[in-house]
């Protein structure tokens, strides 16, 4: 309760007099000017002297709500709940002021009562105010109970009143950015920092919107930007070095993160990001423990996420893997529509379609997928394209245009808009190629803007949302068991989920000197990349090169860090580093033919080769892979099966070193693997595009009836 003094009391200052005698009065100023006079103090910094002018104030008149109104603000920072009690007191003398109304809500606000802040709001426009700062504070309680489109009203309608209004300008950015709205908050961001450009946080919520729009340059500059203001952010070196990590420039952005990491040992993403990193550079101080404390963060139920496809090379089990991706999507999407869309019918006689995705261009999915569409039947379904990254103008690129009946670039599309046009459309089944990796947007799916929604080849693991019905797979790649670590209902091939290309184009095989490998040699070989080598896997090729006599690894030129790590690595465990062959990046027809020079393609674990071993297996490199629990442990071995070389698959890194040692040291076997290889590679697979297209359509025509469509006949 607070302690108001009475005009013959003693005078609260402890001067000893009557209050009318000492601070009753303010320099001689009459009655009614004390709480204006009081509020000058207060805007001067002197509190204490404004409590005891409105305290004389109140003394005089105890109905004076202007009084208790300023009282109330002389004491909020050190007596809060005095505070409140004075503003209550306003507001019952004068319920009709939008001022009191106004603290009160604020009051509420800050202590996260955002229901009694929103009431209180509510009130203080009802009585006539149209305050600025009101709205965008009525506007912060609406954004803390997620009611998004509510709160950017407020804030819209405060920048009417005053369009230099940082905070809502802010404000608004960022409801719009936690709405995917990207474009827009990024035209926010660029007004908000107009208006204050010394804010390192606007710089830096700035830049990651232009980079989610592919402005990459323009974040650049606004990170940077955020750092000059604030050289021991986290955070903006963190993003600094996503730009270069975007670009594959791992060993620029390494520095970055440890800097992050050095600063904020407890910021998650610098820990994330500097794993990934060194994954990529083969730089393996700390792995463990940077692994250990990411998997323990992620672990916590408040953690923050980590990226689901930086997590497939890491010995996570199906269990956290499910969890982490489901902690991913509650945090980067907005809750699944619960209604699915209507049952689509027959457009014109046919089922539409549709593949959506960043990767229709020069990329490891065209080497999947482009066939799979050039092949369906066109007399029963009609095909969609939806592309979402850039048009790299490659031939790649310009097959799936052809491939695709219709085929639209929706970059400039914000997600809502390529809902709509899909369900406009009437797209009856809807494939995500890509899953969440880059330029992906998986807030597209998330209205459920097709009846059925698919994840389907581009990412090796569950998506954690339920906007997906199912996940097209095969039996060996996630046996039934497996169901209870993914969101998806299993969809199963009957063969090998990943399809192939026959089309692709082999060039002149090289001869071993042109690519720097001996002639004589025994060559194991593993192009994938770096990021899927461990100290686990690279620990049993060196004990392969030290039991095989003049054996080499040919390994692909990731980057030159890494190379030069991998041949550190190689020393440090007794093996020449010059055994250690890499091969540079050239274009595909090339890459494969130089497939022919290797004798035995060495599988990496837990992620193994996907894209990397359907390339070997066309080329006819016989691959030796360990199966393992996760989806990404087993790819490798549901393509040597469905290929007929099922001895190739172990069970375990043991089995797997020991039949690498066996196959090296006979040559027959070998040979008679590569020559089946030959003969079923040539014979009809059950997993060529025609066959995989004709076996995909089967299994979509019994999902459709499942939901009643009306089927082609």
């Amino acid at each position: 309760m607070l302690s108001i003094s009475r005009r013959n009391d003693p005078c609260p200052c402890g001067s000893g007099k009557r209050y009318k005698n000492c601070h009753g009065t303010v320099q001689g100023a009459p009655a009614q000017s004390r709480a204006t006079t009081a509020r000058s103090q207060i805007a001067s910094g002197s509190i204490a002297e404004a409590e005891r002018t409105a305290l004389q104030a109140i003394a005089h008149n105890a109905a004076d709500a202007e009084a208790w109104t300023v009282l109330g603000l002389s004491v909020q920072a050190t007596r809060p709940e005095d505070a409140r009690a004075a503003w209550e007191k306003a507001i019952a003398l004068a319920p009709n002021v939008p001022e009191p109304h106004f603290r009160l809500g604020d009051f509420h606000r800050r202590r996260g009562a955002h229901a009694l802040a929103i009431a209180a709001y509510e009130r203080a426009l009802a009585s006539g105010s149209r305050h600025p700062v009101l709205l965008n504070n009525l506007g912060l309680s609406l954004q803390a109970l997620d009611k998004l489109d509510e709160a950017a009203a407020r804030y819209r309608e405060a920048l009417q009143l005053q369009p230099a209004l940082v905070e809502a300008s802010a404000n608004l950015a960022d409801v719009l950015r936690m709405q995917r709205r990207y474009l827009e908050a990024t035209a926010c961001y660029a007004q908000a920092v107009a208006n204050s450009p010394e804010v390192p946080s606007l710089w830096l919520n700035l830049g990651l919107c232009q980079h989610r729009i592919g402005a990459l340059a323009e974040a650049r500059a606004s990170f940077q930007r955020a750092l000059e203001l604030k050289p021991d952010d986290g955070h903006a070196l963190v993003n600094s070095a996503s730009l270069l990590i975007a670009e594959e420039r791992f060993a620029e952005a390494a520095p970055l993160i440890e800097q992050a990491h050095a600063l904020r040992p407890d910021l998650a993403e610098a820990t994330n990001a500097l794993l990934y990193v060194r994954q990529h550079l083969c730089d393996w101080r700390d792995l463990d423990r940077l692994f250990e404390k990411q998997r323990a963060s992620l672990a916590l139920s408040g953690g923050p996420p980590g990226s689901p496809h930086n997590l497939f090379a890491l010995p996570y089990t199906p269990g956290e893997l499910l969890a982490a991706t489901r902690k991913w999507v509650a945090h980067n999407l907005t809750p699944v529509s619960p209604k699915r869309a209507a049952p689509a019918t027959l457009v014109d006689g046919k089922l539409r379609i549709a593949y959506l995705g960043p990767d229709f261009r020069s990329h490891p999915l065209a080497s999947l997928l482009t066939e799979v569409i050039e092949q369906h039947d066109r007399s029963r379904f009609e095909i969609f394209g939806y592309s979402l990254g850039p048009d790299d103008g490659s031939p790649a690129r310009a097959r799936f245009i052809a491939a695709f009946d219709h085929f639209v670039d929706i970059r400039a599309e914000t997600a809502e808009e390529t809902a709509r046009r899909i369900a406009q459309d009437r797209i009856a089944v809807l494939f995500d190629t890509s899953g969440y990796v880059m330029h992906a947007r998986p807030e597209i799916f998330v209205p459920r803007p097709a009846p059925i929604q698919i994840n389907c080849i581009g990412f090796p693991g569950t998506l954690g949302s339920n906007c997906y019905d199912y996940i097209l797979t095969d039996r060996f790649v996630t046996p039934p068991e497996q169901q209870v670590n993914f969101a998806e209902r299993f969809l199963y091939l009957p063969h090998c989920y990943l399809p192939g290309d026959s089309r692709r184009s082999m060039g002149t095989p090289p001869t071993r000197p042109q690519c720097h490998l001996p002639e004589c040699a025994f060559v194991f070989c593993c192009f994938n990349g770096g990021y899927k080598i461990t100290p686990t896997v690279f620990d049993t090729w060196m004990r392969l090169l030290g039991a095989v006599p003049q054996s080499v690894l040919w390994l692909l030129e990731a980057n030159p860090t890494a190379s030069a790590n991998l041949r550190r690595e190689a020393e440090q465990r007794g093996v020449a580093a010059e055994r250690l062959i890499f091969a540079p990046r050239i274009p595909l027809a090339e890459h494969l033919a130089r497939h022919v020079l290797a004798d035995l393609f060495l599988d990496t674990f837990p992620c193994n080769a996907h894209t990397t071993a359907n390339d070997a297996l066309f080329a006819g490199l016989p691959l030796l892979t360990c199966a393992g629990e996760t989806f990404a442990s087993r790819v490798s071995g549901s393509q040597l099966i469905a290929i007929g070389l099922p001895e190739l698959v172990t069970a375990s890194l043991e089995d797997y070193e020991a039949l690498a040692l066996k196959l090296a040291g006979d040559p027959d076997l070998l040979r008679s693997l590569r020559n089946r290889l030959r003969r079923n590679r040539e014979a009809s697979n059950p997993s060529d595009a025609m066959n995989y297209a004709r076996a995909l359509e089967q299994l979509l025509l019994a999902v459709c009836d499942d939901l009643r469509f009306e089927r082609p006949a």
